[in-house]
Formats: C-alpha cells, structure tokens, sequence
C-alpha cells in the first residue's frame, strides 16, 4: 500500500534542471572544461561537492580544499542568479495538481533533494505548504545515491520505507531510492536518451491512481 510518494525538485516538480545545467556549464567554461551531456549526468542529483569532484576527475592539477570550497560558492551563486527569476510558470506541467490530487486521497507527500537551494525554492514559489515533509542537502550528510535523503524523509512522514513511492528523474535518485527499499518511478531526464520512452512530466501520468493501487 501506498502511503506517502516522495519527489525529486529538479525536473520533476520545477524545471530547475536547466538553471543547473546553465551553471555547471558556466562554471566549467570557467575552469577550461566542456561540459558534456555524459559527464553532466553522472553529476545531476549529487550533493555540490560531489558533483566537482566528478567534474573534475582527470585535471592535470591538483585542487586544494580551498579552490574546492571556492568552486562551490561560485556554482551557487550561478545558480542563484537562474532561480531568482523563477515564478509559478516554473512548476512543472501536472506537478501541483499532482501532489494536490495525492493529498486530496490522504498519500502523505514530501520532496527529498540533495540540493542545498530546494526547500528556499519551495517558498519562492509558494508551494512548500502542500507538503508534509521537505528535505534538502542542507539536512543530510550524504547526498544521492546514499539513500540517507529519502531515509529522512521516510522518518519525518512516520511511514515505512515499503509504503512510500519515489518520483525521480536520475541514475542517482533511482540507485538512493532502491538502496531506502522504496519503489520507484522514473521520468525521463533531458540530458539522457530516452530509450525506454518514459513520460517526461506528471502530466502523462495518472499518479493518485496508481498510488491507489
């Protein structure tokens, strides 16, 4: 049985992944590196710190925990200057209804990211009151694919972990969500083939039905 289903933020619920993309991108370019489509995927869904670690991997230099530090300021404040202009046209098509038609049925809802940005997202746009639970990278040690986030937030729903159903979009959010042993449902991600032609927004699925059964 269903009792609570759990998001992802970006590009599930708010199309946030290509403000990411512009700043990893930019910070890339800033350190001589192209940013390529493979690469990036192995980054999206990772705590920032991770995510420059596998950006990079390879350097002929070495960085010091300084720099380190330093490039994930910089990654933040690119990022930054994309979600200030986010407003309710950012939400995602089926998003809100979605989670409103979950919580009309009585499924517990909650977002679960390694962003350290999502639940200040979350206020932005005015939506955070339609969750029971937010969880961001700033409440975790371990980010994605760890499953310690969608732990968390399994713990702050008081559900088990077999009752909740995660909403992902990335390798890693799928891989955390396995390791919590809670099902999984995937939307396509736009810097992956979609092989498998999975739905790309909610809107192409009748959630609140599934979760009833």
């Amino acid at each position: 049985m269903i009792e609570a289903v759990i998001f992802n933020l970006d590009g599930v619920l708010v199309c946030t992944d290509e403000c990411h993309y512009r700043a990893w991108t930019q910070l890339a370019h800033e350190q001589g590196i192209q940013l390529q489509p493979d690469l990036y995927l192995k980054m999206v869904g990772l705590k920032r710190m991770d995510s420059i670690r596998i950006l990079l991997q390879g350097r002929d230099r070495t960085y010091t925990a300084q720099e380190m530090w330093a490039l994930g300021v910089r990654k933040n404040d690119l990022f930054n200057e994309q979600i200030d202009r986010l407003d309710q046209e950012s939400i995602l098509p089926g998003a809100l209804e979605t989670v409103i038609a979950l919580k009309n049925k009585g499924v517990k809802t909650a977002v679960a990211s390694s962003s350290e940005n999502a639940a200040g997202i979350l206020r932005q746009l005015r939506i955070d009151h339609w969750f029971d639970a937010v969880v961001d990278g700033t409440q975790i040690e371990k980010g994605k694919p760890d499953p310690e986030v969608y732990l968390t937030a399994a713990r702050k729903l008081r559900t088990p972990t077999g009752n909740c159903l995660v909403i992902e979009n990335t390798p890693a959010g799928e891989e955390s969500a396995k390791q919590a042993g809670m099902r999984c449902m995937t939307l396509s991600n736009p810097y992956a083939p979609n092989e498998l032609q999975l739905p790309s927004t909610l809107a192409e699925l009748d959630l609140p039905l599934l979760a009833a059964h």
